[in-house]
This record gives structure tokens, sequence and C-alpha cells, in this order.
């Protein structure tokens, strides 16, 4: 409404009638301007969580690829330390046949 028109309310209506009228079309107005505002704010909000849901799954798939990645390393390491033990284990069988060939053992 405009500032005539509530001039108008006021010379056609005794006092507080013309207010209750005024301040019912203000209580309108603030309404509907709280139900503008607060659309904008579900649209800016789920605008919001669609990106942060985004992000997420972003790095999700980056963790499972360095998960993946860290898990054959993993597998790698093992057999490599597998190997390192066969050779290991080989070796001090050639110590020990060699000690007994020079007789260096002490027999307890």
């Amino acid at each position: 409404m405009e500032n005539a028109e509530f001039v108008n309310i006021f010379q056609a209506f005794d006092f507080p009638t013309a207010l209750c009228i005024v301040s019912l079309c203000a209580f309108a107005w603030i309404a509907k301007r709280f139900l503008e505002v607060s659309k904008e704010w579900k649209e800016e909000s789920i605008k919001l969580r669609d990106h942060y849901i985004g992000h997420l799954q972003q790095n999700q798939v980056e963790i499972s690829g360095a998960i993946l990645e860290n898990a054959a390393a993993a597998k790698e390491y093992a057999s490599a330390l597998k190997e390192t033990m066969t050779s290991i284990n080989r070796f001090s069988l050639i110590l020990e046949r060699l000690e007994k060939k020079l007789g260096i053992v002490k027999e307890e």
C-alpha cells in the first residue's frame, strides 16, 4: 500500500480501527518479506549442502585411491620382507655349515 492509501484509511475510519488495519498491513508485509528471505536462505543452504556433498564425495574418492595405493605398497613390502627373510635364513644355514667345516662351533 502507498502512503496516500494509509492516510485515506485514517480519514475513513476512527483511529483505533485504522491503526489495527495499518498494523495488520505492516504485519502482512513483514511476513511476506520473511517468507521471501527464508526461501532465499533455503535455496542458498541447498546449494551449499550440494557443494559440500560434492566436496565430500571427491575427498572420498581421493582417500579410497590413497588407501588402495597404500595397500598395494604394503603388499609389495610384505613380499620383499618375505624374500629378505628367506635370504637371511639361507645365509644363516650357509654360515652354520661354514662354522662346522672350519670347526669353530662351540658344542654345549
